[in-house]
C-alpha cells in the first residue's frame, strides 16, 4: 500500500528566544518542503576553471561572487551586480512585495509570509527580525553596487589577534540596479520618518555581515539619508549541521550562529532531513549553467545605459569590525570590566580592548569612563592610543582638560602618538 507525503510545503519547527543569537530578536525555525527553488544559492565553475557563485532569483542572478575565495569564510569576497530584480518575473517580484504586510509578532509574520516562502529552495531556515544598517559595511550607501567587479570586505568573517567572530547580519546588498533608484519615492519615505514612521523591509542573509535586500530598496535609502536603520523581515538559510565527540549530529549552523539541538522537539527530523538536502549537492552548477548565467549579465550590461552612483554623503554608522568586536566583547558589565582590569595576561588586554569597543558603539557613557581609567591606570598603557582616538571623536571641555593634563604632565616624545592625538584636538577646538 503506498502512502502520500501530506506534509505542509513550509512547516513551523520550533521558536528560538532572542538571547540565542546576536542580534536579539526572536528565530522562528522553519521547513521548506517542496519549495519551487525560485529563490536560491549556487555555485559552480566556468569553461575556465574559474569559480563563480550566484544568488539567483527565478534562474536570474541577483549577486555574483568571484573567485576561490568563495569557500574560504574569512576572505572577503569580490562581488558585482547581476541581472537584478527588475529582469524577474513580475509575478514573482508581487509575491515578495506582499510578504511586507506583515505584524510585530514573528509568529504572526510567518504565517503572512508564508506564500512567499515556498519560493524557497527545500531546507531548513530561519525567520527574524533584524535592525540592518542600509550601507556595505565600511560606511557606503548600500545600493551603489556596480556591475563590475568590487571587494566586500564585509562578506567574510572576522580574524582579528587569533580571535574569529562568524559575520552577523548587519548589513546590506541590494538586489536590483541603482538605475531603479526613484527620488520622488525616496521623499516620500523620508517625510514618512520625519513623521515618526519606522522603515521596514525583506532582505536574504548572504555570507558574513550581508544581506540582500529583496524589497524595500528605497524604504532603506530614506533610512541611509536620516542616519537610521531599517528593520528587516530577514530570512537565513540553515548551511550546516555540526557533530559532538562521539561523531553524532547535535547543532546546527545559520547566519554566523550555533543553535544546539536540545532546543529542538524533533532534532533528529531536521538531521535526516538536512542530510538529505545537503547530499544532493543541488547547490551545483554544471559548466555550462555558469556560462549561460554570465552571458546574460553580459548582454544586459552591454546595452545598459551607463549609470553614476548616487551620492547621498556619508553618515555615521558603525561598519563590519565595530559589529565585528561588539559580538566578541560579549559581557560588558562593571562586574566583568573590574575582573579584566584586575587580570594582566594577553587574555585580559583582548577582553578589555572588544570591551571597550562595544561601549563605543553602545553605550558611549561608560565608554568614556572606562577611556578615563586606561589613562590612569598605568598597566593599561597597552590601550592608551585607543583611549585616546576615541575621546578626540567627542566634543566636550572634560576631553579638553584630559588632554592638556596629559601634554602637561608627560615629556615630549616624537613617537607619543598620544601626544599628537592631543596637539590635534585642542588646535581645533
Amino acid at each position: 500500500m503506498k502512502f502520500f507525503n501530506l506534509s505542509e510545503p513550509i512547516e513551523y519547527e520550533a521558536l528560538m528566544p532572542g538571547r540565542h543569537n546576536r542580534w536579539g530578536n526572536d528565530a522562528l525555525l522553519f521547513r521548506v518542503n517542496k519549495g519551487t527553488g525560485k529563490l536560491t544559492t549556487k555555485y559552480g565553475t566556468d569553461k575556465s576553471g574559474d569559480t563563480y557563485g550566484f544568488l539567483l532569483l527565478d534562474n536570474k542572478p541577483l549577486i555574483n561572487s568571484y573567485g576561490e575565495e568563495l569557500y574560504c569564510p574569512t576572505c572577503a569576497k569580490v562581488l558585482s551586480m547581476g541581472l537584478g530584480r527588475e529582469n524577474v518575473n513580475q509575478s514573482l517580484i508581487d509575491t515578495i512585495k506582499h510578504s511586507q504586510n506583515v505584524g510585530n509578532d514573528i509568529k504572526v509574520a510567518f504565517e503572512n509570509i508564508k506564500p512567499m516562502l515556498s519560493i524557497l529552495e527545500d531546507g531548513y531556515y530561519l525567520l527574524t527580525r533584524i535592525e540592518m544598517i542600509p550601507t556595505d559595511g565600511e560606511g557606503n550607501f548600500f545600493w551603489n553596487l556596480p556591475s563590475s567587479k568590487k571587494l566586500y570586505k564585509a562578506t567574510a568573517d572576522v580574524y582579528y589577534k587569533f580571535h574569529i567572530s562568524s559575520g552577523t547580519p548587519k548589513f546590506l546588498l541590494p538586489s536590483q540596479s541603482i538605475a531603479c533608484l526613484n527620488k520622488e519615492r525616496v521623499s516620500h519615505y523620508v517625510d514618512q520618518l520625519n513623521h515618526g514612521k519606522s522603515m521596514t523591509g525583506l532582505a536574504y542573509y548572504y555570507e558574513g555581515f550581508m544581506s540582500t535586500l529583496l524589497d524595500g530598496h528605497h524604504r532603506a535609502t530614506a533610512a541611509y539619508i536620516e542616519n537610521k536603520s531599517i528593520d528587516c523581515l530577514t530570512i537565513v538559510k540553515v548551511t550546516g549541521l555540526g557533530f559532538n565527540q562521539d561523531k553524532k549530529p547535535d547543532k546546527i549552523y545559520a547566519g554566523g550562529e550555533i543553535y544546539d539541538f536540545n532546543l529542538f522537539s524533533k532534532p533528529e527530523r531536521i538531521y535526516k532531513y538536512l542530510k538529505k538536502i545537503m547530499d544532493s549537492r543541488k547547490w551545483k552548477l554544471e559548466t555550462q549553467e555558469v556560462e549561460e548565467l554570465l552571458s546574460a549579465c553580459q548582454c544586459v550590461w552591454i546595452h545598459e545605459t551607463a549609470t553614476t552612483e548616487n551620492d547621498f554623503g556619508k553618515r555615521i554608522y558603525p561598519d563590519y569590525l565595530s559589529i565585528a568586536f561588539s559580538d566578541m566583547a560579549g559581557d560588558v558589565s562593571d562586574e566583568r570590566v573590574h575582573d579584566v582590569m584586575g587580570r594582566r595576561d594577553e587574555e585580559a588586554e583582548f577582553e578589555l580592548e572588544m570591551i571597550f569597543k562595544k561601549l563605543e558603539l553602545q553605550e558611549p557613557k561608560r565608554a568614556i569612563e572606562l577611556a578615563k581609567r586606561i589613562i590612569n591606570d598605568a598597566n593599561w598603557k597597552v590601550l592608551l592610543e585607543e583611549a585616546f582616538r576615541y575621546l578626540a571623536s567627542i566634543d566636550s571641555t572634560e576631553v579638553e582638560d584630559i588632554f592638556i593634563k596629559y601634554l602637561i604632565d608627560t615629556d615630549h616624545d616624537p613617537k607619543d602618538v598620544c601626544r599628537k592625538i592631543a596637539h590635534e584636538y585642542l588646535n581645533n577646538r
